[in-house]
């Protein structure tokens, strides 16, 4: 069985400069600006012999410095239709993610919305093929592209920037097997010394939305709501009966 589905982006950017103090505070993009110098950085050293090791890529990440002081930045990604000649419909939606920043209303904040998707870390694209062993769920906090007119200045002319790129914040990979009782895997938020792990990656990387199922035990909190559940539980269940697609994925 195939799936076949294209992912689309807007032409334009939802906002055409937010500078980077926004997208810690209002997207909740809070470690942006260390993930795009590693993210810079290694796309920088992608061809070299010898893969960067953690420490030197932490040191030369540090020498990074932003030829810009805002990005253009998009609040939805888009999956449509494709027919059997490869073309896709923009009129059939299939499925989309939503990230959007918290804003103000009257005297209060309304609550901003990162959707979790399913990221594929892996070098086969053909998802379904490629085994669970290679994806992993996060949680996308801002999509952007870089300035086109900083690009000379940040890579030499022979690296290809993919055109939009996702700030991510990392759930824990899937174990071997899912639970025997209801056979869904559970995930839980990727810790580094008390931090949330996050990571910048071509938007081409993800697959599609994820459905994460709170692990709420014997008693739901009263404080858990659906704008911050995310942040409040501990550990979830990855819905894997969401569609055929999914469900495909982790049969």
């Amino acid at each position: 069985m195939t799936f076949r589905r294209l992912q689309t982006m807007p032409k334009h950017p939802t906002a055409k400069a937010v500078t980077i103090d926004r997208l810690v505070d209002d997207y909740g993009a809070t470690f942006f600006r260390e993930a795009l110098a590693r993210y810079i950085t290694q796309l920088r050293h992608a061809e070299d012999p010898n893969p960067l090791h953690e420490r030197a890529l932490e040191i030369l990440a540090r020498d990074i410095h932003f030829p810009f002081r805002t990005l253009p930045v998009f609040h939805k990604i888009k999956w449509v239709s494709v027919d059997s000649r490869g073309h896709g419909d923009a009129t059939v939606t299939l499925d989309s993610v939503h990230v959007r920043p918290q804003r103000r209303s009257g005297s209060g904040l309304l609550p901003r919305r990162s959707d979790t998707v399913l990221v594929n870390l892996g070098v086969n694209t053909e998802v379904v093929s490629a085994g669970i062993e290679a994806l992993r769920v996060g949680q996308v906090r801002v999509v952007f592209s870089l300035p086109s007119k900083s690009l000379p200045l940040l890579f030499p002319p022979t690296v290809q920037v993919p055109s939009h790129l996702a700030y991510i914040e990392w759930f824990s990979p899937f174990a071997l097997a899912p639970d025997r009782h209801h056979g869904l895997y559970k995930v839980s938020r990727s810790f580094l010394g008390g931090a949330k792990v996050a990571s910048i990656v071509p938007l081409s990387k993800i697959v599609r939305s994820a459905h994460l199922l709170p692990n709420f035990g014997a008693v739901v909190p009263r404080e858990w709501s659906s704008d911050t559940v995310l942040d409040d539980c501990d550990t979830f269940w990855l819905n894997s009966y969401l569609d055929r697609f999914t469900y495909c994925i982790f049969k």
